[in-house]
């Protein structure tokens, strides 16, 4: 008996001792260690908090994205249930697919302070598991106090959250700016994540202009809405053919909301996960330098030859010579393709009335095809993260 714990604590007393190293040699590189290991597309992460070469348990952390799908971020806590580590000071977690991870401690031990440097973790099929090491310095005198009470003054209760949407809509045909010619539209997308009704509160503010009186809207559980140009437009009242600002979205919570979003402790806003938990807020926004949507085009190709111009604003070179143009056309049209390129011809070489009476061609050949406009779209989606305040 005694032969066996003796074993058992040689053996704890060697995992101590390797353990001891790896946080000698991460603390002196003060950075990310990666550990290779065998090959796998799922992966282990190891996150460890240390300070003066000793474990610091109570740390909280960020995992963004989420490895798993579910959300933006993954939030672990050292010691939590999702922890499979349970040495203090170590958190572990596993089934991580292949990729890129950032790694954020949002939260240290009460006597330590936080490592704001962020790690970043990649796992791949030749290095399975990750280590994200953070450095936590023990507080001097006085600054835990002072940490204290800016915590105590951010986690104040919440009263309301705001989002402020860029928006641009309508027409640029010249260089009057802001933007490049073009068309463009905006789609500002609301969805209440809730398993209740949502108030929303929402008004306008072009540039240059004063804000709007709000509108009152209720979402109904998981329901969605949506507010466009046309709305905007005819809220702000003006003929313009572009405008530009600002929609701004309120929410007012309630004591009913504010309890369901924080787990019923009455306090919203302890990080970025819980004030973006009442709704998500999307903005679509497209651009088009046409005046119309892409669409097949017919057009012409004629030959043809100038045999006379009494103007003598056609060069001499192009006299009796055998020339072709492209122009449009539209389906089922009758034209004249010697009356489509006379026209061409007097704009190029700014022939008068007169002139273009006495110029004569001849036309040689015709010929048609279909083609499709080119179209110069682009289209960029914004997901907006709410303000708050009490």
């Amino acid at each position: 008996m005694s032969g066996h714990r003796g074993a058992v604590i040689a053996s704890i007393v060697a995992t101590a001792v390797i353990i001891s190293a790896v946080f000698l040699a991460l603390q002196s590189q003060n950075l990310l260690t990666i550990f290779a290991a065998n090959s796998s597309n799922i992966g282990k992460l190891t996150i460890i908090s240390v300070s003066d070469s000793s474990l610091t348990n109570q740390s909280r952390y960020v995992i963004s994205p989420d490895p798993f799908g579910d959300l933006a971020n993954y939030t672990i806590q050292d010691g939590g249930s999702t922890d499979e580590n349970n040495a203090a000071g170590i958190v572990e977690i596993s089934g991580l697919p292949d990729g890129r991870y950032v790694v954020a401690q949002i939260e240290a031990s009460s006597q330590h302070e936080m490592d704001k440097v962020s790690k970043t973790v990649e796992i791949t099929d030749k290095s399975s598991n990750g280590v994200a090491t953070f450095n936590n310095s023990a507080w001097q005198e006085g600054e835990q106090q002072q940490q204290q009470q800016k915590v105590r003054n951010q986690t104040s209760p919440i009263r309301n959250l705001t989002y402020y949407v860029k928006f641009e809509c309508g027409t640029i045909s010249g260089d009057e700016g802001p933007l490049r010619p073009g068309h463009y539209d905006t789609d500002i997308g609301i969805l209440n994540k809730q398993d209740f009704a949502a108030k929303i509160q929402w008004s306008v503010t072009a540039n240059n202009s004063r804000n709007t009186n709000s509108i009152l809207r209720m979402l109904e559980p998981q329901g969605s809405t949506n507010i466009v140009c046309k709305d905007l437009q005819n809220i702000i009242g003006n003929d313009q053919r572009f405008v530009e600002g600002f929609v701004i979205i309120n929410v007012p919570l309630e004591p009913g909301p504010l309890a369901s979003l924080s787990d019923g402790t009455q306090v919203l806003g302890r990080n970025f996960e819980d004030m973006n938990k009442l709704l998500e807020v999307q903005a679509f926004y497209t651009a088009n330098a046409l005046d119309e949507l892409p669409h097949e085009v017919l057009v012409h190709k004629v030959t043809f030859a100038t045999v006379n111009d009494t103007s003598g604003k056609i060069p001499l070179e192009m006299i009796n010579k055998t020339l072709d143009i492209t122009v449009p056309s539209s389906l089922n049209e009758i034209s004249d393709p010697e009356i489509k390129v006379k026209e061409v011809l007097a704009e190029k070489y700014g022939l008068s009335s007169q002139e273009l009476a006495n110029l004569q061609i001849t036309i040689k050949s015709v010929s048609g095809s279909v083609g499709t406009m080119i179209d110069d779209h682009a289209i960029s989606l914004s997901t907006v993260m709410p303000q708050a305040s009490g």
